[in-house]
């Protein structure tokens, strides 16, 4: 039996001094941070929305989101923006973290399941934990770490703004 061993490449970033993964076919683009318009009645974790070619774009703080500290907006601050499945769509969603790395490729032989005691952020969030340059990566799954309803609402504030 031939077992395939696929490589996918990951997005890197910081967030609280550590270095998470998005995988790349989850990634539009990385934009340097703008600021971000507050809109009224938003949840904690979506801090508003920036303009992106013309239309109006929900940014969330991913350290929110990941029940980390809130963001201190540095000058390698970035916004991902990301392309997250909720049911059968597909929102566009920026995210702010504290500085892009690199990209890099892990093949699945190189992710171990992530613990699922002593960490941070729910262990549903994470796809796993690999090592790359002597360092632990966390790769998240970015589908999950945004409720259902923490993305309509999301887009529902965006529609308002057309």
């Amino acid at each position: 039996m031939n077992i395939v061993n696929r490589t996918n490449e990951y997005i890197t970033f910081t967030l609280q001094d550590e270095v998470y993964a998005i995988e790349v076919s989850s990634i539009e683009s990385i934009l340097e941070y703008t600021k971000v318009t507050k809109l009224p009645g938003m949840d904690d974790t979506v801090k508003g929305v920036i303009n992106l070619r013309g239309n109006a774009l929900p940014v969330i703080d991913l350290r929110t989101a990941l029940n980390l500290n809130e963001s201190e907006i540095t000058q390698n601050t970035s916004i991902i923006i990301m392309l997250i499945k909720n049911g059968e769509q597909i929102a566009t969603i920026g995210g702010i973290v504290d500085s892009v790395k690199e990209v890099i490729e892990i093949t699945d032989d190189m992710i171990q399941d992530a613990p699922k005691v002593g960490i941070r952020i729910r262990s549903n969030y994470i796809n796993g934990i690999a090592k790359h340059n002597d360092k632990f990566v966390i790769i998240l799954d970015i589908n999950k770490v945004l409720s259902s309803d923490q993305i309509a609402f999301a887009e529902e504030e965006k529609d308002k703004l057309k």
